[in-house]
């Protein structure tokens, strides 16, 4: 069952930010603040607007010639002028942060009757074709995503003795995310921002996927009960973590109970107070689920939603860090003479592209991180340049299994729970030594030995897509562990960034977000016992 504590009901208030101009936002746009239709046209709004300024002018040199001097208007908050700011922006947004937005609206919600939602897909399928808003409209081909064979000839896996499952990885574009931030989706249909409508496109295209595991990211609070309640009575169950700070988003993971036995869940929070370079609301989540078809080999799927300021690799770099270094305690096992992690299953919205150093850690196991680092000092949270706690790391040398309480982590659930100890019940460190070359070298690097459900680059040449972000880039991912009981059998295909150019602008008459989904079918087999 979905757990979720009662303040994920509440109703929310966001703020709108006001904004400048980007290249690929050259319309109108169609939203305001509460997401209703504008006026229609620019040019009726010139003359008003020349009115307006020609008033403000004259009032302006009325002002200046009666009073030379006025009092500095106070903050909203009189502390946030005395806050200094870590790195570039504050640590937790204000109601007047950038990304957070500006003026106040009402999150728009919907509880319109799930029996509605496949005419009114039908319906905006039909009137697609009448769109009056002035954008191209385009037919995307109904076999734009396919599945593709990813096997290898000749050493495929006997379907007899394994368990197949279907993995779907999914941003989904929160709603209050959309309308916090309309000059991005100005060329967009005005139909194909409305919520229900979305909702409704969003539904059909994940029930046809037909997923056995759901990871989906931006999934908003409010919606929880409302539209991904919907799955549950579908046979699914999940658990949702929602962002730190003023975020009304999350990230989720739904999986069929008739398939799977949820044995332990762990949510990750980026937000470090000890690690400047860690200031940041995102956060992450991962599953151990029990195949119970195969009650022997759990597997575990995580799932996040990094940062996404083009120009912070560092604060995404480091967050990936924190990250493996949780799954690598999550994923590990010891049982006798057998140790070593779980099968691992990787997604999210990475907002990385492939060739950035959060994919390069990721795809090769290590990266030079020295052009990404700041003064923040790493001991500080125990995890080490290798993605693993220092306590876990100790412990294993000895063949002790660590006590969570001695994870220095940050988190809020559990804030005031820890002890002061870095290194639990392992053996005291000898004296002088503090295990400094385990921190701030300059290079990162994992033990998890992961790979990638998806090329990156056609056998033709071709870049994959997966979303618009002033070009069309791969920003998603699917990773799984190269491990000999976990094998990927095929993928849904991803289009290149020439052939992502039918689509136009997203959302679209099609799908119900700006990113594309990803999925990915995994075979997983019986651990074989070695003598």
């Amino acid at each position: 069952m979905l757990k979720l504590p009662n303040s994920f009901c509440r109703y929310l208030k966001v703020a709108c930010e006001s904004v400048s101009y980007i290249p690929h936002a050259r319309q109108l746009t169609y939203l305001t603040c509460i997401g209703e239709p504008c006026c229609s046209e620019f040019n009726q709004r010139i003359p008003k607007v020349v009115s307006f300024l020609l008033g403000a002018q004259q009032k302006r040199l009325y002002a200046s010639g009666k009073k030379k001097h006025k009092l500095k208007q106070a903050f909203l908050n009189s502390n946030e002028a005395n806050k200094s700011n870590q790195m570039s922006e504050s640590l937790k947004p204000t109601l007047n942060h950038e990304t957070y937005g500006g003026d106040q609206f009402d999150v728009s919600t919907n509880s319109d009757n799930f029996n509605k939602w496949q005419s009114q897909f039908d319906e905006s399928k039909s009137q697609s074709e009448l769109d009056t808003s002035g954008n191209e409209t385009r037919t995307v081909p109904p076999d734009f995503r396919v599945w593709e064979s990813a096997g290898k000839k000749g050493t495929g896996c006997d379907a007899a003795n394994g368990f197949r499952f279907k993995v779907l990885s999914y941003n989904v574009l929160a709603q209050y995310l959309l309308e916090c931030h309309p000059y991005l989706y100005r060329e967009c249909s005005p139909r194909n921002l409305k919520w229900k409508v979305r909702a409704a496109r969003l539904f059909d295209e994940i029930t046809n996927l037909s997923p056995d595991i759901l990871c989906l990211q931006e999934v908003q609070a409010t919606h929880l009960n409302s539209f991904y309640s919907k799955f549950e009575s579908l046979g699914y169950s999940g658990i949702f973590k929602q962002k730190t700070g003023h975020r009304h988003d999350g990230c989720a993971i739904y999986f069929k109970d008739s398939l799977f036995e949820m044995k332990e869940h762990m949510s990750v929070e980026f937000y470090q107070p000890e690690l400047p370079i860690l200031n940041r609301d995102n956060i992450g989540v991962m599953v151990k689920l029990v195949p119970r078809a195969l009650p022997a080999c759990p597997v575990v799927v995580a799932t996040t939603h990094l940062l996404y300021n083009p120009k912070r690799t560092d604060v995404r770099l480091a967050q990936i860090q924190v990250f493996l270094a949780e799954i690598d305690r999550f994923a590990y096992y010891s049982s006798g003479s057998q140790l070593g992690h779980l099968p691992i299953i990787l997604t999210g919205d990475l907002n990385s592209t492939p060739d950035s150093a959060v994919i390069k850690l990721l795809d090769r196991g290590y990266v030079s991180a020295s052009p990404f680092r700041d003064s923040s000092d790493w001991k500080r949270i125990g995890v080490t340049d290798n993605c693993q706690h220092l306590s876990v790391y100790l412990d294993r040398q000895v063949g002790k299994t660590t006590d969570n309480s001695t994870i220095k982590i940050f988190h809020s659930e559990y804030f005031g729970t820890c002890t002061e100890k870095s290194c639990g019940d392992s053996e005291p460190p000898p004296p002088g030594c503090e295990y400094n070359e385990l921190f701030n070298s300059g290079n990162v690097g994992h033990s998890l030995r992961l790979t990638s459900v998806y090329e990156k680059t056609k056998p033709g040449g071709g870049s994959e897509a997966s979303t618009y972000q002033d070009y069309w880039v791969t920003v998603d991912y699917i990773y799984f562990s190269s491990c000999s009981n976990l094998k990927l059998v095929e993928r849904l295909r991803l289009p290149t960034a020439e052939e992502c150019e039918v689509l136009g602008t997203l959302p679209n008459d099609v799908y119900g977000s700006d990113h594309l989904a990803l999925a990915a079918t995994f075979e997983l087999r019986p651990v074989k016992a070695s003598l």
